[in-house]
């Protein structure tokens, strides 16, 4: 099985996903951030507490002190350390020039993962979210369910890392934000439904009635 024939079958599957969930890239940059290691069913509650406080935007949650905005993310899990990231992060955007829009940030992709990569708290999958679904660059993002679906349809070894499965995904598909974002919101769905840690294959739209191992 190739990538192409992979999106197809899980789009005809689970149909268009409209992930990340949100009503600005404000919202989704927060999310971005809370959603490390955690349920986003708890993040959602945060998200929402923060809007009606009116602090989505980071020129506004950086008027707060650390441990203010900490007792804000409660319910995020490690919500003491996000609230050193999100400062961090957010400080950061705000340096770039963001405005809440993609076009507000002229830098280039790489010097800009590299930048993010080199903040407390950011790592590959986080930073890669950031550039997607913030900034819409045409970054793909790799999670442990990416990993876990291309190694049971031979598509990446099992212990292959971020940066080699993300490789697979760079050399073979059209840069695409939308349909990266969607593909990447296909995997989530098929993770969760059928391809979980002990696989769920018989009504799998990948598996065609063979088992996976």
């Amino acid at each position: 099985m190739d990538l192409n024939t992979l999106y197809s079958r899980l789009y005809a599957r689970f149909g268009h996903r409209g992930w990340w969930p949100g009503e600005s890239s404000h919202e989704h940059f927060i999310g971005c951030i809370l959603a490390q290691n955690t349920r986003w069913d708890r993040v959602v509650p945060v998200i929402q507490r923060m809007k009606q406080m009116d602090i989505l935007a980071p020129e506004k949650y950086l008027q707060l002190e650390q441990d203010g905005l900490a007792e804000i993310l409660k319910g995020s899990g490690t919500y003491q350390r996000k609230a050193e990231y999100l400062q961090t992060a957010g400080t950061y955007m705000l340096s770039l020039g963001w405005d809440g829009s993609p076009e507000s940030v002229i830098v280039e992709t790489q010097k800009l993962r590299n930048e993010l990569l080199c903040l407390k708290g950011i790592g590959p999958e986080t930073c890669d979210c950031i550039l997607l679904f913030v900034l819409e660059r045409p970054v793909f993002v790799v999670d442990a369910y990416t990993r876990r679906i291309l190694s049971r349809h031979g598509l990446c070894d099992r212990k292959a890392g971020y940066g080699e499965i993300q490789e697979i995904f760079r050399r073979r598909l059209t840069p695409d934000v939308e349909r990266f974002k969607e593909f990447h919101a296909l995997i989530v769905e098929c993770a969760k439904q059928f391809c979980k840690p002990k696989p769920q294959c018989t009504d799998c739209p990948l598996c065609e009635g063979k088992k996976c191992l």
